[in-house]
């Protein structure tokens, strides 16, 4: 019996593609990829760290429930915001006052006031605290500057405020629109 060396070889294609068609049918996968086109970051000017400074507060001024300082008044600002930027929201977080969350925790430990908290407001427009969790957005004007109007000042929740120093950390997140 003589083989033929033309006719093997395509047998042996056949057999070879009907053995690779069946390795190939196995159950379809689905992939959803999802994406967001956002606007890119403004620039947060004094390289995103402002240091406020209250007026000192007597002890007598905080003696009484829900008495407060004087403010000191200052700007977020962020600038070189991207065109087509038209707002700006920002988050506020920090450590919550323990008896009104809505005002920032005064630092605990030798020489820091007791009975002291924070309060963080915007400055301008409808005057409302900026606690952990709170937002304030604002717009992006034509200079391309994003500024929020901003007050703090020492607040006695309970009243019967202790001298010494006052020091809390408050953050602020941007999302861009």
């Amino acid at each position: 019996m003589l083989f033929n060396y033309k006719k093997g070889l395509i047998t042996l294609a056949v057999v070879a593609g009907l053995i690779g068609s069946n390795a190939f049918a196995a159950d379809q996968v689905t992939i959803n990829i999802t994406g967001k086109v956002t606007a890119a970051a403004c620039t947060i000017d004094n390289s995103g760290t402002y240091n406020v400074i209250m007026p000192d507060v007597t002890a007598a001024t905080l003696s009484t429930a829900n008495t407060y300082g004087e403010a000191t008044t200052f700007n977020v600002t962020l600038s070189n915001c991207p065109p087509g930027t038209t707002s700006v929201t920002a988050k506020f977080s920090g450590t919550p006052d323990s008896l009104d969350a809505t005002k920032y925790a005064n630092t605990t430990g030798p020489g820091y006031a007791t009975n002291v908290s924070v309060r963080l407001q915007n400055h301008s427009g409808s005057v409302t605290d900026k606690g952990n969790n709170s937002t304030m957005t604002v717009n992006v004007d034509a200079s391309r500057k994003a500024t929020f109007d901003l007050d703090a000042r020492p607040y006695s929740t309970s009243g019967g405020a202790t001298v010494g120093n006052i020091r809390t950390v408050a953050m602020m997140d941007f999302t861009y629109n």
